[in-house]
This record gives structure tokens, C-alpha cells and sequence, in this order.
């Protein structure tokens, strides 16, 4: 535009040389259209605000319809407004998001575009490019509307049917060598009556129904803690796999979290990963930082803040080791307490590491997500120490686990 001025000096130098009418009318025309251009473009600009609605939550698989609004609060047009939405690259369609428009004074125009949830992950969305310029193109102006807005898009969940893991660990409701009492309040079933069955706990209901005396079982009324420790430390991953099985042991993490909570069991999560969110992230020996750990909690909403952990938290190199981070978490955690390990490793270093929890009375469960050629050799290991080890490798190993669960009991597996 500074040539554009010199062109105007030179015209209005003609025109007091030559004094033609003419072309000071041209000067006169097209230099008031230059001043005007240069004053109401960067006004423009000011006075055009966005707006960004969407749902900042999403599951795999979802689309999440995200709508720019675009208002042009001032009395002078905007002959052509350029945007350009920066989108992360996960979610984002194939086409660049770039778009040209034109507002008349006080018009509003809503954008609408979709976003294709195919990572878990936290990814911001903006900032968004904006550029306006007049009709003749001798003002223009860029800015940049800064104001960030996260999607979180959830890992994936496998649905369990049912994970009571044999043996006197299982999932849920715990086998404990203290007493657990019954609550008359919640049923869970009924059985064929035994002899020396107490009469009040007939159901004479369902025994008319089938003919048959039933007894009426109830669930206990205290239910034990389930904690969730995820390694996501990523000296302990193959550097080969290291995104695949860190990513898998994050779906059998949000897996067994959601099926706790939907057996209605306290559940918690803490884990040795990174999280963006550095407002909630304390720190480890070493200078390394580590999510803040949720403590055992049911509820639906407690669940979710697990999720959105699960969603955000990525692999991170830390010089502190698993078991020895591992067993500072559990320092908190009550008596009695399952404590679902999920690591890619299952050495002798980790087994002797874990074996302390039994002592301190914890029921320790290994998740290895590592295949190994003979696990059953790390199954008798951690057998000898006290733990529970199984193969979650793939998402077969899950599905046979649940299969064998499931047989009756005194079914040979």
C-alpha cells in the first residue's frame, strides 16, 4: 500500500502540471476510497467476534458438530473475511478448514463442520485465523482469536460381562479374612434351601412360583477398594510397540475401571504417565511429574475423572522405577484393598516389589499387557509370592479371561 500512496502523489503532481479536471477527480475518488479503506478495514477486524460451541467430552467413534458464529457488530460491511481453523491433525477431515465470506453491517453467519473422534487423546481446537480486507483490496487487516477450547475424547471401553477373577481375589466384592456382613436391603438372588437355612429367609414368593423352597442371598454390606496402577513409564515398553501396548494397556485400564464401577465397587486410578493439564499433575523424585492419583470412590461421576485422566495422560521416561513408585501410591490405601497392577512387566524385581502389598494386606492382581512366550512361568512366580498373574496381551487374552470366568464353577478351564 506505501506504493499506492506514491501513485496518488504522482497523479496529484500530474494533475497540478497538466491541470486536467479529471484527474483530479480521480485522485480525489480514489484517494478518499484509499482513507476510507484504511480506516474502517482495522475497525473491522475489532468489531467481528466468534463464538465456538461444541461438546468438549466424546467417546470413540463419535462425531462432535462444532459451530463457529461469526458476528459483524459494526455499521460498515466486511466485503471479504478469510478464516482458517486450526484443527489437530487426529480429528480433523482431509480438507483444510478455509473458508471466505462476506457480512453486511450487523450480520451474524454460523459455520458448522464436524470432528471424527478416531484417537483418545486432549487436543485443543484454535486458534482460528481471521482476515479482512475492503472490496478493492487496498486495506487489509489479520488477527488471531487466541482463545483455546480442549476436546477430550475418552479411550476405548471393552464391555466386561464379567471378570471375577477365580480364586479368592475376585473382582467386585471381595473375599476378605475378615467378616463381611449381609445387608437385607439389597438382594441378590436366591438359592435351593439347605438344611439349617434360617426360615425368616425364605422367599415364599419365588418358592411357590418354582415349587420349591428358595432362600433369598444378599450382597455384603462392606465392599473393599479397587485401585488401578498403570505403568506408562516408557523405559519399561518395548521401543518397538511402545505406542501400541501403551495404548492397549490404557483400554484394559478404562475396561476394568468401568466395570468396577458398574458392579457399583469403589474404584480409583493413579498412574506414572504425563498430563498436559500441569495444574493437576504433582511431583516425583527425579524432577518428573505424574498425575494427581483419584482415590477409590464409587459413582458414576468419580468414574468419569478417571476417563478424563485415561483420555489425557501419555508415556513418559521417569529414572524412578515402577515398583517403587507403585508402592508409594499404595501407601494411602486401606486395608483389604485390590490392587489391579497393569504393566508391561512382570519380572522377579516386580513380583518381589509387589509382594510387600501382600504382607501389608492388600490383594495385589498383575495385568501383564506384554506377551510373553511362557507366561506360565510368570504366572508360578507371582504365584509363589502371593499375587495373581494374568495375560493381557491382546484383546483374546481379555476375552478368554472372561470365558473362563464365566464357566461354573469346578469346570476344568
Amino acid at each position: 500500500m506505501r506504493d499506492f500512496s506514491y501513485l496518488l502523489i504522482a497523479l496529484l503532481a500530474l494533475a497540478l502540471l497538466l491541470r486536467l479536471d479529471f484527474v483530479f477527480y480521480i485522485v480525489y475518488v480514489v484517494g478518499g476510497i484509499w482513507l476510507l479503506a484504511r480506516w474502517s478495514t482495522p475497525r473491522s477486524l475489532a468489531a467481528l467476534r466468534v463464538r465456538r460451541q461444541f461438546t468438549d467430552h466424546a467417546f470413540l467413534e463419535e462425531r462432535i458438530a462444532v459451530s463457529l458464529e461469526l458476528s459483524n457488530s459494526s455499521w460498515f460491511p466486511i466485503p471479504w473475511l478469510r478464516l482458517t481453523e486450526t484443527l489437530p491433525l487426529a480429528l480433523a477431515p482431509s480438507e483444510q478448514f478455509n473458508r471466505v465470506y462476506t457480512l453486511r453491517p450487523r450480520e451474524r453467519v454460523v459455520i458448522d463442520y464436524e470432528l471424527y473422534c478416531t484417537r483418545r487423546g486432549y487436543y485443543p481446537l484454535g486458534p482460528l485465523h481471521l482476515s479482512v480486507g475492503d472490496l478493492f483490496g487496498f486495506s487489509d487487516a489479520a488477527g488471531r482469536e487466541d482463545a483455546q477450547q480442549y476436546l477430550t475424547v475418552y479411550p476405548r471401553i471393552i464391555p466386561l460381562v464379567r471378570l471375577d477373577l477365580p480364586s479368592p481375589l475376585p473382582h467386585g466384592t471381595l473375599s476378605a479374612s475378615r467378616r463381611l456382613f449381609e445387608d437385607p436391603a439389597r438382594l441378590r438372588g436366591v438359592r435351593k434351601y439347605q438344611d439349617g437355612d434360617n426360615l425368616r429367609r425364605i422367599h415364599w414368593k419365588a418358592s411357590a412360583h418354582a415349587d420349591t423352597l428358595l432362600v433369598k442371598q444378599f450382597s455384603p454390606s462392606i465392599s473393599l477398594e479397587s485401585m488401578v496402577l498403570l505403568n506408562l513409564n516408557g523405559r519399561d515398553y518395548h521401543r518397538q510397540r511402545i505406542y501400541s501396548a501403551s495404548e492397549w494397556a490404557i483400554v484394559v485400564a478404562a475396561s476394568v475401571a468401568t466395570y468396577l464401577e458398574s458392579m457399583r465397587q469403589a474404584v480409583g486410578l493413579a498412574t506414572n504417565g504425563s498430563d498436559p493439564l500441569s495444574s493437576t499433575e504433582t511431583s516425583a523424585p527425579g524432577g518428573t511429574t505424574h498425575p494427581a492419583a483419584i482415590p477409590p470412590r464409587p459413582g458414576r461421576q468419580h468414574l468419569m475423572k478417571a476417563l478424563e485422566t485415561l483420555a489425557r495422560v501419555e508415556v513418559a521416561d521417569h529414572d524412578e522405577s515402577f515398583v517403587h513408585w507403585a508402592q508409594s501410591s499404595a501407601v494411602s490405601l486401606a486395608w483389604g484393598t485390590t490392587v489391579l497392577v497393569i504393566t508391561p512387566l512382570a519380572d522377579e524385581t516386580v513380583c518381589q516389589g509387589f509382594h510387600r502389598l501382600t504382607r501389608a494386606g492388600m490383594n495385589v492382581v498383575l495385568l501383564v499387557t506384554e506377551p510373553y512366550v511362557n507366561f506360565g512361568l510368570v504366572r508360578e512366580r507371582a504365584r509363589r509370592l502371593g499375587l495373581r498373574a494374568y495375560q493381557m496381551a491382546s484383546e483374546e487374552d481379555l476375552t478368554r479371561l472372561q470365558a473362563v470366568s464365566s464357566r461354573p464353577v469346578g469346570v476344568a478351564a
